[in-house]
């Protein structure tokens, strides 16, 4: 096999009737020779067949030519496997897949660049890509196709730091966000991504972060929140965080909350505020706790309003300021009353919301009651104080009712909770002296569905190493991990059980 039979191969695909022939046995022999390491031979190959007019006639198939479709991506991701970053002529080669009007083509082609990249990144590897290959891809975040758009966010967040003074980048990326909401988020989310980097990067896009901002006086609501959203990344870096309260960020937003009764439409803005807030409480808890009580007691008043339109925005945020040790002590420091109306109105909605929301209370319950290192004993007081104010003293025997609940999700989403409560001594000592319960987790006849099955299995596992129990339940617990999770116990033994 060489080139010359591809050639021939080649020609073929001018004929309609020998397409489909020629498409499947050009793979074929792609694959083949993949498997023989002749690297000489693929990048002849590739090269010839990307800049064929019969090859780039075959990738503009119309939707209903499948076969041709699958066949064409298929051999197009095979030759992309084989093109090195650091070829010269790579921009000339891509350049009639990166203008096909077929957004799956495009997302081949960017898929294939970002993988490369991330694995040269990896080895610590700077590669440079060319001016005129960064315009195809900056094109690409014009696309509607997300599945071009978003590899095209994560390619220029490896590449563009070396291109972003270059006067064309800069005009292109400002004329993008003359276009529609969706283009604008993608220049901003990858001005964020790039300003994460370093503060000497975030001065370079500041052009950028700066229209960000001012945004947020835009009539669309939609579009401030999704800003919100991208801004909260900067956060996490300490020069993001200064850009943001330099630029008095936290200050506006916090007011448009106080206000929020003298511009009702701004009412819409707040799930995306919360999650503003929240996200950076995750890096930054003093400040948001400490430092923005109107937001704070924001956040309380949409967990206690019992307004099901905003619980999901609020049980994520409160996860959120509550994910961190230093989160927590302020938390209960000062706001120690309305904790407590938190988690008890968390009971109530336990009982009494739609199911896709008990499994969202669940799974918050999750996040807070779960630790970020094991060396928590200081607040493990904190941690039993705000278990009671679930349902008391009988806390245990409330969660107990969930897992015998019929629907399977908010058994595993009890389950998960109460795995991460016992994680503390106090959760397993409540837990053991909860009449039944080790019975019941040990029971595996009441159990269908496999989620809950393993579930079980992993809540066991964690009980099986803890030195709470008597030897006995000890030995019970042990057997059933060693048995694993789906074990089913014979009809023999049984009846010899019962006998």
């Amino acid at each position: 096999m060489n080139e010359n039979w591809f050639c021939e191969q080649i020609s073929n695909l001018n004929v309609q009737e020998n397409r489909l022939t020629a498409l499947s046995e050009i793979r074929i022999r792609l694959y083949e020779i993949s498997e023989t390491s002749d690297v000489q031979l693929e990048t002849l190959i590739t090269n010839r067949l990307l800049n064929s007019p019969e090859f780039i006639e075959c990738l503009n198939c119309k939707n209903e030519a499948t076969e041709q479709c699958e066949l064409t991506a298929d051999i197009l991701s095979i030759c992309m496997s084989h093109l090195s970053l650091e070829q010269s002529t790579l921009p000339t080669i891509l350049e009639r897949t990166l203008t096909n009007p077929r957004s799956s083509i495009k997302t081949i082609v960017f898929n294939t660049i970002l993988k490369q990249l991330e694995r040269q990144r990896n080895k610590k590897k700077y590669v440079q890509i060319s001016t005129e290959l960064l315009i195809h891809i900056l094109n690409g975040l014009n696309e509607d196709d997300s599945k071009v758009g978003l590899p095209a966010i994560g390619i220029l967040t490896i590449v563009l730091e070396q291109h972003i003074n270059d006067g064309c980048m800069k005009n292109k990326l400002l004329d993008m966000l003359t276009s529609n909401e969706i283009v604008k988020c993608r220049v901003y989310e990858l001005a964020v991504n790039l300003a994460k980097q370093s503060a000497s990067m975030l001065y370079q896009v500041e052009f950028l972060l700066d229209r960000a901002l001012s945004e947020l006086d835009n009539d669309d609501v939609l579009l401030q929140v999704n800003i919100l959203e991208i801004l909260a990344a900067l956060a996490e870096q300490n020069h993001g965080l200064l850009y943001l309260e330099n630029r008095q960020v936290f200050e506006i937003i916090s007011r448009r909350v106080e206000n929020v009764d003298q511009n009702p439409i701004d009412q819409l803005l707040i799930p995306g505020i919360m999650k503003f807030f929240g996200k950076t409480a995750l890096v930054q808890p003093q400040k948001i706790i400490v430092d923005y009580s109107h937001m704070m007691q924001c956040l309380f008043e949409s967990i206690l309003s019992e307004n099901v339109s905003i619980l999901p925005a609020a049980f994520d945020t409160f996860a959120n300021l509550t994910q961190t040790k230093k989160g927590k002590q302020l938390l209960d420091k000062y706001y120690p009353a309305l904790i407590k109306e938190t988690f008890e109105a968390m009971s109530s909605y336990l009982r009494n919301l739609s199911t896709d929301l008990k499994n969202r209370a669940f799974n918050t319950l999750e996040m807070v009651f779960s630790t970020e290192s094991s060396n928590q004993t200081d607040i493990e007081d904190l941690f039993q104080k705000w278990f009671k104010y679930l349902a008391g003293e009988e806390s245990m025997q409330f969660l107990m009712d969930y897992c015998r609940n019929p629907f399977p999700d908010i058994k595993v989403a009890c389950l998960s909770f109460i795995k991460s409560v016992c994680f503390h001594k106090w959760g397993l000592v409540a837990l053991k002296n909860t009449a039944g319960f080790v019975e019941f987790l040990l029971d595996r006849k009441i159990e269908f569905d496999k989620e809950a099955k393993y579930k079980k299995f992993e809540l066991i596992s964690l009980l099986a190493d803890t030195d709470v129990f008597d030897m006995q339940i000890n030995l019970q617990l042990r057997t059933y991990v060693n048995e694993g999770p789906y074990f089913v116990q014979s009809i023999l033994d049984i009846a010899t059980e019962g006998n």
